[in-house]
């Protein structure tokens, strides 16, 4: 391989998802534009949106579908594109890669986020689970290189696909660069008068719900209660589970204990960790686990569950729970305030955050990319 190299991308979730894939995407093509420009990287996307002012630049080229048939373009056609625009390597950022391209010169790599679907089908309706085996399955078949984003997950695509392990490189992920910059102790400040966050408290960042889990949270919150001074804050928009949350907190007095905030922006996320004691993500299944990683960078130790791949992501700076017993995240929950665990969790954070060196983690792609 030539030392530039034109890199071709499944952009259409970095251009148009605000969260989970969209972040990965956004934060991994930054890196290598930052760490490696004399590459040319490549775009290809069904629509463009408001974050393509992130992405102009000589190195930087943006592909949209010829035609109506975005679709089809997105899972087929593109290929004709890739050759015109003589693509080297191509990067399937999203679980999925065009059919056909395995036919090309150009060689290709597949992220698998998760195997959720499979660990987890009840969460997903039989159509879903089915074409998401399919296009999963088929991507991991075809592409000469996987990269999973955790042992976790690199285990899933064995068990389940019978892939060769030596195909499959796992190559973790990192926080938005914001959460690599000091906080502001005015916007702290700021953040706490806004909600009303008078007394320490416990942080959970993501929707409301589901195998999010917030409900057994909450119940396990409710018991202890009144053994703590810490209160609870709840971030990410309302979902099934939000009603029953609300009666649990009316059941026993805590509405003004337990906060739901959820329009929360960026900027007041990133300080909203600052601001609390801890971070408790009690997910049942995650492919990796963003907010471990986040709070971290903001120097809070984490409670989290075991299982998946999230236990592997906090590793000595967390305790862990069973996700469905309320009563051991209860019991950890009390673990984590006293001041001696506590400390101790926070001083192993910086050991930790080793493992998630941006810079490492980039390189790394760019040798799978040259080594191809």
């Amino acid at each position: 391989m030539t030392s530039n190299i034109k890199i071709g991308f499944d952009a259409k979730r970095l251009f148009l998802n605000q969260s989970g894939l969209g972040n990965y995407s956004r934060w991994l093509v930054h890196g290598l534009i930052n760490q490696f420009p004399e590459n040319q990287y490549h775009l290809y996307t069904t629509n463009i949106s408001n974050v393509q002012k992130d992405f102009v630049g000589e190195n930087i080229h943006t592909h949209l579908p010829p035609n109506l048939f975005k679709g089809f373009w997105r899972s087929k056609g593109i290929k004709k594109d890739l050759l015109k625009d003589k693509i080297q390597v191509y990067h399937g950022l999203s679980n999925e890669l065009p059919i056909g391209i395995e036919t090309s010169a150009i060689r290709t790599i597949v992220t698998i986020h998760d195997l959720i679907f499979k660990v987890h089908p009840e969460y997903y309706n039989p159509i879903d689970r089915a074409i998401y085996d399919r296009k999963f399955r088929s991507a991991c078949e075809r592409a000469d290189k996987i990269v999973a984003i955790s042992n976790h997950t690199k285990e899933c695509i064995i068990k389940y696909y019978k892939i060769d392990a030596d195909k499959i490189e796992v190559i973790y992920l990192d926080s938005s660069e914001r959460f690599h910059s000091p906080a502001d102790s005015k916007m702290i400040e700021a953040v706490k008068r806004k909600y009303d966050l008078i007394k320490p408290f416990f942080l959970n960042v993501g929707a409301i719900g589901g195998r999010k889990n917030q409900l057994r949270l909450v119940e396990a919150f409710a018991s202890i209660s009144n053994q703590v001074e810490y209160d609870l804050v709840l971030v990410g928009r309302a979902g099934k589970d939000s009603e029953a949350i609300k009666n649990i907190l009316i059941k026993n007095n805590l509405l003004d204990r337990v906060k739901h905030l959820n329009s929360v922006n960026d900027e007041e996320l990133f300080h909203l960790y600052h601001a609390s004691y801890a971070t408790v993500y009690p997910s049942l299944y995650e492919g990796f686990g963003i907010p471990i990683i986040e709070s971290y960078r903001c120097g809070k130790p984490v409670l989290t569950s075991k299982g998946s791949s999230l236990e592997e992501v906090a590793g000595q700076s967390g305790l862990l729970f069973d996700p469905e017993n309320s009563e051991d995240i209860a019991s950890m929950l009390l673990k984590l305030t006293d001041e001696n665990t506590y400390q101790h969790l926070k001083k192993s954070i910086s050991k930790e955050l080793e493992r998630f060196n941006p810079q490492i983690l980039i390189e790394r792609y760019s040798d799978v990319y040259r080594n191809q």
